[in-house]
């Protein structure tokens, strides 16, 4: 990782399987940063929903507090 201050989210597992509930879903080498946490997605195309879809921080924060 190129800036040791960033945070992986959701101890590496799929940000997008987490904002859908689904919290076995280990992420990937795709990766997103935003306001210095990491999202490490499965594929590409999770990458690209979790970017397009509203809200998917908000209710994968949701989610991995309620595991």
């Amino acid at each position: 990782m190129n800036n040791q201050n960033n945070t992986i989210a959701y101890d590496g597992h799929c940000a997008f399987a987490v904002s859908t509930g689904k919290i076995d879903i280990k992420g990937g080498k795709h990766r997103l940063t935003i306001d210095g946490k990491t999202y490490l997605f499965s594929n590409s195309i999770a990458k690209f929903l979790f970017k397009l879809l509203p809200n998917r921080i908000e209710k994968a924060e949701v989610n991995w507090q309620n595991k």
